[in-house]
């Protein structure tokens, strides 16, 4: 019988490859969760960068101009081949 236990126990035992093998996923777990926050932090310093640039730029030239050049951007952007021509 104590033979028998002293097998269970040495097969079981927690060896620095089982335990390496175990932290295995847990550690890609915590380096996905810290790549998620790299890229959170990013779109939140991105978001920051053009607000601050959008208050400067009111600031500097004015609400109307900065209203005008944003609204010239999005008509290019919705209508990019659009091509006049006379009708006949």
């Amino acid at each position: 019988m104590q033979r028998w236990i002293a097998r269970l126990i040495s097969q079981h035992a927690p060896t620095p490859e089982k335990l390496a093998g175990r932290s295995l996923s847990e550690l890609r777990m915590c380096l996905f969760q810290a790549e998620q926050r790299i890229l959170d932090a990013q779109s939140h310093a991105d978001y920051y960068r053009r607000r601050i640039a959008f208050c400067e730029e009111v600031a500097r030239i004015g609400i109307e101009k900065v209203s005008d050049q944003r609204n010239r951007q999005q008509e290019g952007a919705i209508r990019p081949n659009l091509k006049l021509t006379a009708s006949q």
